[in-house]
């Protein structure tokens, strides 16, 4: 069984982010696309902005703990897993290598 892949931003991209009503926009410097985002997936790109790279397995263990009712292991995954398609579809993270 081959190890989880690992996600991080893409090196020389940076955001900024806002709240736009109920919205959160982030403003992607890499591609120049404003963004709406969920907390969610804002809460993705904060861990990984302040980890670097982290496996999908730690990801969704450290978005579990800080939830106020924590999903299952096959819930988060799978919430986890459509956040990380939308973010990689954006090229605001992509899947690397875990070293």
């Amino acid at each position: 069984m081959s190890p989880p892949p690992c996600h991080r931003i893409p090196p020389g991209v940076e955001f900024q982010r806002w709240c736009g009503g109920e919205d959160w926009v982030l403003y992607h410097s890499g591609t120049g696309e404003t963004l709406r985002v969920s907390e969610a997936a804002l809460a993705v790109l904060d861990l990984l902005s302040a980890a670097g790279t982290l496996p999908q397995d730690a990801l969704a263990e450290t978005l579990n703990r800080q939830m106020d009712t924590p999903l299952s292991d096959v819930e988060i995954q799978a919430a986890l897993a459509e956040i990380l398609r939308v973010l990689q579809r954006h090229e605001c993270v992509e899947q690397v290598a875990c070293v």
